[in-house]
């Protein structure tokens, strides 16, 4: 038979897998087992797995590799309880043939029982020998018993001993006989030594069970038909007590048809033939899988609305530990007291490593509901450990406190000082409660810290009233205590564990053995004492019970038996589980349970160690042919882990139950026992294998077998490679949903992620330095949505930092960057939240091609994947940033970056931090807590940091926990200061314009100084390091051989003046001096002795330079504060130059690495403003967070900008900046868009002289097209042939072919123009005077209209214009000019809107005053009523927006309301929107719809674009669904919804276009162009401009009518 465990994910159940215990003991068994094995047990995992997210295990205790490997009697009966209490559904399957098989000897019998057993056999003439052989006489059992053996003697050879066992089976059978028959054993008694290990595991099973527990057992019951036919003969003479055939015939047809009656268990009796064995195999094989699969589906189905609350895991770990709570602690007095007391401290529990401090508060707080039950307090326990963080801690604290407390609480991802903040406005909230708030913090001084002391400022100095807080420390550990101390001065709420006597651990160790029915003799009693005095610690008792619980009473101890430290009898223990299992099964086991991120399954260890090659061989048939599929047995890992029992605990990770270490302690020795390097890295790698899934579902992994083991094959003397298939079940990133087995449930949209795979899989890559294929996967589509399915944004946010310091840096910066601004999301919106990245990814996609799959998903490469809205073509796009502030709020002062992008900054209070430029975290360099720092200065990557007392200190980006101080000739002189640092060959030069001396500092050493004529002002070195340069006071520079610190030759450049840089080209052959007022000069360095001046350019300003920037193009940059200029390499041209805006002035200035743009600080602005230095047009702006910047440093070695200001530091990526730099866009408000044919071309108008020409194709602004005035009206001809534009009263016709003005008429006084559907006439409407329709080739008048109409439209067939006029709809001839036809307000209510049908070009739409809605029939003049509305609907006038075809129209919009008409079927239907609707932005074609809302909620992080932003959304009007949503990148002002793609032109606020595709995969009928990825373009190319005529060529004057 085997076992069913339990499932592993929380939404089901609290149990943790399925597993049943299936039992099969005939000999011709094996065929079904290992059909089971192979074609039925693996599918029913994959659906566990894949269906319900459960583990699927199966314990078959004869599954060993021989019988010596088989679980005893009562490791079986275990297993089986095992299975029972931890299985989800079925936990027993039972497996019944014809053979009862071998009758057990009882594993214990009682001392008296035994000897008069062994008296009967003296009385019978049996030799008492055999029995003695196989019992041994044990006083230490309770009761005293006489065990049997489980290993034959030494000097027994294993065939004898099973002789021997058989020979006593037969001999206590008979013996058993006699006894019953005289009546000195009751039979019930008796039965224990006439079963077999079926009949056994089957009653224990089913017998005294509940309904509930029968029900989730299964038996399958084979008779042959031999069987049956002797049966119907009736019962047969038989001899003996009981024989087997007798007792197997009971259990047919009593005790399971019983189970039937009575209790309605699922049996199944089948009857077979000889010949029909294999159909019989493949028919249970059928029925085992479809009953087991019911049953479970049905008991996940039953359990699925048990989802605990977030924090159920700390309450669970306070259980288990609790459990471990053996003797009653002293202390318990003193936190009752605590409780009672009124006190503003917390209680810090003191004590050493194993004392037991965590079991001790777990019982606590387990405690203090009961203790304080007329207060009903809120208790809130975190037990932390080496796995854990800070920032982890305080989120999971902060959390139980929101929930606790009905308080609001922000998921969107905080830094551990907002977190900080949050934990203490949480605390202040809860003491306005009733309710007291105890705190129960446990393992904070085994939370790793990196580079910075124990933080404990989070917690309150005095804590309020109705607060209690307890918290845990080592004595020594980290310096936690020390901190706590000097945090709390005047508590006195500190309290030591005392450790436990001897005569207490005494009692404990009693009570264990109690527990295992044992006890030890007076003797062995004396050396335990002996020991128990040396260490008295909880930890070391439970190891001593499992050494203890071993002994026999015949066992000699001696003083060397016993010895004291838990490490070491842990040792013993691994000891005794090796001697037991194997050395390979035990040390594995225990080092994938110890490097697992957070724990293992059963199953998973099984299927890990199955993966082990090494592991396996051990279990290789003994005929050494070697089986295709092959794995570990589930009982032998269930076995070893019984014995680790007590010792190993539950733990739940996000709804998932693993087994982990009680105590750090195992881990500590197992390390240090099994572990080396190259072990670790082998073990992580094997790991990550098995969590991707390299080796599921059927994949064959190798397996070498050796020469000893390869002797049967063909090649016995070499080493053979066989492929074993290991039932490795699959892994995907998603399972499919618990409900999706209902016929009604989409799976897709209710699928849930393997949460097991996203704890493990990162963390194993990363261990085993896999981090090329740790990066790949970050970048992975599937691992990004699994993880924002499974809201694990903050451990998402920290892996994609932490994986970009191994691998693709800036893609993984960048997109942990976007995360953070895009995550305040619920669940349910996690698909907008996967569309929100993409989308800001997108405009990227040519700087990084690796975003190309996860863009692609989205389809916003223009293919439809799914349904939704994509990108097409993207405005410019915000340039996202990494932001860092320091906790304290002192304001930054100095600051220096690395080559790399590490930052320190100096605050005003004297404190120094670290930022390495990607984590979301930084810390403190406080090694020397004494030391106020005044500024830092940097090289490459090592830092010196000046204090306020003129010591110097040393920091190595390659050594961050290493701050070292530095003496000179100056420490400590407050006069020094230090202008900068140059670090070269492993030397660092220090340098000063007070002084004309450069400190030498070489492995921290001073060493022979560099003399200069006079105060050096900067320094450089060429590529080799071999030439130090220093530029002087009076413009010298010196030429310093690096090697031995020797000048080599000097030169003075003609200013006099400072020198500013110095700036070395590639070669080293040249040097660019730059000076204090911006004279440049370029020296030859080909001969170093003799250094001779090329050019140079002298500044006509003495302005100062405020910095200076080059490019790898060879471009100088000088900054002054009125001005920038760049200077083109060698020949120092001046290429351009760039003046300060008015009233404002230049702080710094930079070039991009293309030196396309100019990024610069202006004084008082609270951005970086970015420049197009060809165009003077500045294109792009940078947020610093609304302060100030006063540094700006471009990285010499990765393309980053970094802004220092007074709150924080900023990050870009430089290439990002150019492509949103480049995006080109008019500058002004997009105030129309016109769609060309097939949406090849579009244009837009900004109310400026200009109207923009755009190709979709490739987002390019292509042609300009200028005129005489401001625009105020734009047309574009159906054919897209030309162009019309209205600009200063003028008209404008343009030839968009031949890109020319063509006429120029004025006179017009046209305010809109109309163009008819075939583009031949043009109707020029006037508010004022005359309109005319005119021909659009050459500009001549038709006739005129001298009636105003209002909302006027030409009709479809180019016939009549139609407007409204006093309340009517007038239809007026385009060819005469008058009145052709009325639609009368008189005779129907006034017209308020009409809109007429292109695809029926005979009819009109007219709603009135009244809400009737009509068609008007212009043909023939007749009139249909269409539609009422409501009279209490309101709708606002002129607001009608139809399809085309008149099939559907939008005819209000009310706040968060669209109202759509359906007017063919005289249906109203009004829709929830996404937020408040912006009337302007709405859209309707005969498909679609389409509106831009404000979203309906706001959110508390200012950073995030999720809920800031505003929204465009599009449905399907034929049935209201929600085709997809977008979240704008800015506030928009345009929309046109071009119908033939199902396009939609958004213009923007600040000049830029996006074009978004509605992707509807219900609609077959949407065919687009197939679109190529744009190329870069260079910004410097100008789009074509079309010049207008310069005077009009037409004049139209005005003539009086008749």
């Amino acid at each position: 038979m085997r076992f069913l465990q339990e499932p592993w994910t929380s939404e089901l159940s609290s149990k943790r897998y399925v597993a049943p215990y299936c039992l099969e003991i005939s000999p011709d068994s094996e065929a079904e087992r290992k059909f089971l094995r192979e074609n039925v047990f693996p599918k029913l995992r994959d659906h566990c797995r894949r269906t319900h997210g459960v583990d699927f295990r199966v314990i078959d205790p004869y599954e060993g590799k021989d019988s010596q490997s088989w679980p005893t009697q009562k490791e079986r009966l275990q297993l089986i309880e095992e299975c029972r209490v931890k299985s989800l559904g079925p936990f027993f399957v039972g497996l019944v043939g014809e053979q009862y098989g071998a009758v057990c000897l009882p594993e214990q019998v009682e001392l008296s029982e035994f000897l008069m057993l062994l008296q009967v056999c003296q009385q019978r003439g049996f030799g008492c020998d055999i029995l003695q052989k196989c019992y041994r006489r044990d006083e230490n059992a309770v009761p005293p018993s006489f065990c049997l053996l489980r290993q034959p003697r030494q000097e027994m050879k294993d065939s004898d001993w099973h002789d021997v066992l058989a020979r006593g089976r037969k001999i206590i059978q008979d013996v058993v006989s006699q006894c019953v028959l005289e009546c000195n054993i009751d039979p019930e008694k008796a039965q224990k030594y006439f079963r077999s290990d079926l009949e056994n595991d089957l009653r224990f099973a089913l017998e005294g069970r509940s309904a509930t527990d029968i029900k989730r057992c299964l038996c399958y019951v084979n008779k042959s038909a031999e069987e049956v036919h002797a049966g119907n003969k009736g019962n047969e003479q038989h001899a003996g007590f009981q024989a087997p055939s007798i007792r197997m015939k009971q259990l047919h047809d009593d005790f399971l048809p019983n189970m039937v009656r009575t209790h309605k268990a699922l049996i199944y009796t089948t009857t077979t033939d000889y010949d029909g064995q294999q159909s019989y195999e493949e028919d249970l094989g059928h029925q085992l899988y479809s009953d087991l699969k019911k049953l479970i589906d049905c008991s996940v189905l039953e359990k699925k609305d048990e989802t605990p609350d977030f924090f159920s895991q700390q309450r669970d770990l306070c259980h288990i530990l609790s459990c471990l709570y053996k003797i009653e602690r002293e202390e318990v007095t003193h936190v009752r007291a605590y409780l009672e007391q009124d006190t503003k401290h917390p209680f810090v529990l003191i004590g050493g490593p194993c004392t037991g401090k965590s079991v001790f508060l777990a019982h606590c707080a387990n405690q203090m509901k009961t203790w304080m039950k007329n207060q009903e307090p809120v208790v809130i326990v975190q037990f932390s450990d080496l796995n854990s963080s800070l920032k982890q801690c305080l989120s999971s604290i902060c959390h139980q406190l929101a929930v606790s407390y009905s308080q609001p609480y922000n998921v969107c991802p905080k830094t551990i000082y907002e977190l900080k903040e949050t934990f203490s406005n949480l605390l202040t909230a809860s003491s306005l409660s009733s309710n007291d708030l105890i705190l129960v913090i446990d393992g904070l001084d085994q939370v790793p810290t990196a580079n910075e002391s124990i933080d404990v400022t989070w917690l309150p100095r005095t804590l309020p009233s109705n607060v209690k807080l307890f918290i845990s420390s080592a004595p020594t550990k980290s310096g936690f205590l020390s901190a706590l101390k000097e945090h709390y001065p005047e508590s006195s709420f500190f309290f030591e564990l005392e450790p436990l006597d001897s005569k207490t651990c005494n009692r404990m160790l009693k009570a264990l053995l109690l527990s295992d029915n044992r006890k030890i003799t007076s003797g062995q009693q004396m050396y335990v004492n002996q020991v128990l005095k040396k260490c008295s610690l909880p930890l070391y008792v439970e190891l001593l019970h499992r050494q203890v619980c071993r002994w026999s009473s015949e066992l000699e101890i001696t003083p060397e038996t016993l010895v004291p430290g838990v490490h070491t009898n842990i040792g013993r223990f691994l000891d005794q589980l090796e001697e037991k299992h194997g050395k390979v099964l035990v040390s594995r086991t225990l080092q994938y349970l110890t490097l697992s991120r957070h724990g293992l399954t059963e199953a998973e260890l099984t299927d890990v160690l199955s993966c082990d090659d090494e592991v396996l061989s051990a279990f290789l048939p003994v005929d050494y042919t070697v089986p295709y599929k092959l794995r570990v047995p589930d009982v032998t890992v269930e076995r070893l882990l019984l014995d680790l029992k007590g010792f190993l605990r539950v733990r739940k990770t996000s709804g998932t139950k693993t087994l982990v270490w009680v105590t750090r302690h195992f881990n500590f020795v197992i390390h240090r026992r099994y572990l080396s390097f190259n072990e670790l890295e082998k073990m992580h790698s094997l790991m990550a294998d098995y969590f991707s899934g390299r080796w599921s579902c059927g994949t064959a992994k190798p397996l070498m077998i050796n020469e000893r083991l390869s002797m049967k094959t063909l090649n016995p003397n070499k080493d053979l490679k066989v492929y074993t298939d290991r039932h490795i079940p699959g892994q995907p990133w998603m399972f499919q949903s618990i409900a999706s087995i209902l016929p009604t449930c989409n799976s897709s949209e209710n699928a849930h992620p393997n949460l097991r795979k996203l704890q493990e899989l990162p963390f194993h890559l990363l261990q085993s330095t896999n981090f090329e294929e740790l990066g790949h996967m970050m970048l992975s589509p599937e691992f990004l949505h699994a993880m924002l399915h499974a809201t694990l944004v903050d451990d998402l946010v920290v892996w994609l930092e932490k994986t970009s310091q191994k691998a693709f840096p800036r893609e993984l910066r960048l997109l942990a960057t976007v995360l953070k601004t895009s995550t305040c999301c619920p669940k349910d919106t996690i698909e907008d939240l996967t569309l929100i990245m993409q989308a800001k990814l997108f405009p990227f996609r040519n700087v990084f091609p690796k975003f190309g799959e996860f863009i692609s998903q989205a389809g916003h490469e223009g293919t439809m994947r799914s349904s939704g809205v994509s990108t097409i073509l993207f405005p410019t796009p915000s340039v996202p940033a990494t932001h860092w502030v320091p906790p304290d709020p002192s304001p930054i002062t100095k600051a220096a970056v690395s080559q790399f992008g590490s930052v320190v900054a100096i605050q005003d209070n004297g404190s120094a931090w670290v930022w390495n430029g990607s984590d979301s975290e930084g810390f403190r360099l406080s090694q020397f807590p004494e030391f106020h720092f005044a500024d830092v200065k940097c090289s490459t990557d090592v830092f010196m940091l000046f204090t306020q007392s003129s010591n110097f200190l040393l920091w190595d980006v390659r050594a961050p926990s290493h701050l070292r101080e530095v003496w000179t000739q100056c420490t400590g002189q407050g006069r020094n200061t230090i202008e900068g640092i140059l670090v070269s060959n492993g030397k660092i030069y220090a340098f000063s314009k007070e002084r004309r001396t450069i400190w030498v500092l070489a492995e921290g050493t001073e060493v022979t100084p560099l003399q200069c004529s006079s105060g050096v002002t900067c320094m450089s070195c060429c590529e080799d390091g071999d030439l130090i340069c220093c530029g002087q006071d009076e413009g010298t520079v010196y030429i310093f051989d690096s090697q031995i610190s020797y000048p080599l030759a000097s030169f003075m450049c003609s200013t006099g003046e400072s020198l500013f840089d110095l700036i070395f080209t590639e070669s080293g052959e040249t040097i660019t001096c730059v000076d204090s007022t911006g004279s440049v000069f370029v020296w030859d360095l080909k001969t170093v002795t003799h250094p001779v001046l090329v050019k140079e350019a002298l500044s006509y300003t003495k302005d100062a330079v405020l910095n200076t920037d080059h490019s790898k193009n060879n471009l100088l940059l000088i900054c002054k504060s009125q001005q920038i200029q760049v200077l083109a390499g060698y020949v120092l041209d001046v290429v351009d130059q760039l003046s300060a805006p008015n009233g404002k002035t230049f702080v710094q200035a930079v070039l991009d690495p293309e030196a396309h743009f100019i990024i610069a600080i202006m004084k008082d602005c609270p951005f970086l403003l970015v420049w197009n230095w060809v165009s003077g047009q500045c294109v792009l702006s940078l947020d610093t967070g609304s302060t100030q910047a006063f540094n700006l440093i471009k990285l010499k070695n990765c393309p980053y900008l970094t802004a220092v200001t007074s709150r924080g530091v900023v990050n870009w990526d430089l290439d990002l900046i150019s492509v949103a730099a480049s995006t080109p866009k008019s500058g002004e408000k997009v105030v129309k868009v016109v769609v060309g044919p097939l949406g090849e071309h579009f244009y837009t108008t900004d109310a400026s002289e200009l109207v923009w020409r755009w190709t979709t194709s490739d987002g390019q602004l292509e042609s300009h097209l200028l005129h005489h005035g401001s625009v105020e009206a734009m047309v574009l001809s159906a054919d897209g042939a030309h162009l019309v534009t209205i600009a200063s009263g003028d008209i404008y016709v343009w030839n968009t072919s031949a890109k020319e003005n063509v006429h120029r008429i004025c006179g017009s006084q046209a305010s809109q123009i109309l163009l008819t559907p075939k583009g031949s006439f043009a109707v020029s409407l006037s508010k004022t005077g005359i309109s005319r329709v005119w021909k659009l080739c050459s500009g001549h008048v038709v006739c005129s209209i001298h009636h105003h109409l209002r909302d006027a439209v030409i009709s479809p067939e180019s016939t009549f214009l139609l407007g409204i006029n006093g309340g009517d709809l007038l239809a007026v001839s385009l060819w005469s000019g008058y009145i052709s036809k009325r639609f009368s307000g008189s005779e129907w209510s006034e017209v308020v809107t009409f809109l007429p049908l292109v695809d029926h070009p005979d009819y009109v739409i007219v709603m009135t005053a009244s809400g009737a809605l009509y068609s008007w029939r212009l043909t023939e003049e007749t009139v249909c009523h269409q539609f009422q509305l409501p009279g209490s609907f309101r709708y606002p006038p002129q607001f009608l927006k139809l399809s085309s075809d008149g099939s559907y129209g939008i005819i209000a919009v009310a706040r968060s309301e669209i109202h759509i008409i359906d007017i063919y079927h005289g249906k109203l239907c009004s829709l929830n929107a996404e937020g408040h609707i912006c009337q302007p932005f709405v859209d309707i074609t005969r498909k679609y719809a389409v509106y831009i809302c404000n979203p309906s909620m706001r959110c508390q992080n200012d950073s995030c674009d999720l809920h800031n932003k505003q929204i465009l959304v599009a449905i399907r009007v034929t049935d209201g669904t929600r085709v997809g949503r977008f979240y704008l990148p800015k506030s928009p002002s345009a929309v046109v919804l071009y119908e033939e793609l199902c396009w939609v032109y958004v213009g923007f606020e600040d000049g830029s276009v996006g074009v978004y595709a509605i992707n509807d995969l219900e609609d077959e009928t949407i065919s687009r162009p197939k679109r190529e990825t744009p190329e870069s373009v260079c910004p410097f190319d100008e789009p074509e401009v079309w010049s207008p005529l310069a005077y009009p060529d037409l004049t139209w004057v005005e003539v009086a009518s008749e």
